[in-house]
């Protein structure tokens, strides 16, 4: 056996990495790593807000649509500053649109006021989702205009 000596190890291909290469290679590889995950968590949050906004928006149109089905078939809306959503006194039949998608009706307010003319009605809703954020929706509702 004869003894390898540095110059020919480094000539002969047998060299290897120095403990600084491995260090800043190391960084590099843990930066990139990092910088992944931060993309990915913020993403998901991304996603988290535009589902919990699509959720809200569901749950409002699906009350403002069952306003406009109560409107056509009786021609009248009741008056009121915060609707009760639990006793449902009109039969609008929307609390379980809270319930169903993890929301509490008690958080949320409706508004329905009568406008100067008799012939208008117009409702508000804001909605709260369980983490705190706020929806409002208003819709106008008009009675069709009869010629004698």
């Amino acid at each position: 056996m004869t003894p390898i000596n540095r110059s020919s190890a480094a000539h002969s291909g047998q060299a290897g990495f120095s403990l600084v290469e491995v260090m800043v290679a190391l960084t590099l590889i843990t930066a990139g790593i990092i910088g992944t995950i931060s993309m990915v968590s913020a993403n998901r949050a991304i996603m988290e807000t535009s589902w919990a906004q699509a959720r809200m928006g569901m749950i409002a149109d699906g009350v403002m649509n069952e306003l406009a089905v109560q409107f056509q078939r009786d021609g009248s809306l009741p008056v009121t500053t915060d609707y009760d959503f639990d006793a449902d006194p009109n039969n609008f039949g929307v609390a379980i649109l809270f319930t169903d998608n993890g929301y509490t009706a008690s958080a949320s307010t409706l508004s329905i006021a009568s406008a100067a003319s008799p012939v208008s009605y117009s409702s508000s809703l804001i909605l709260v989702s369980p983490s705190g954020r706020r929806m409002t929706r208003t819709r106008d509702f008009y009675k069709k205009l009869k010629t004698p």
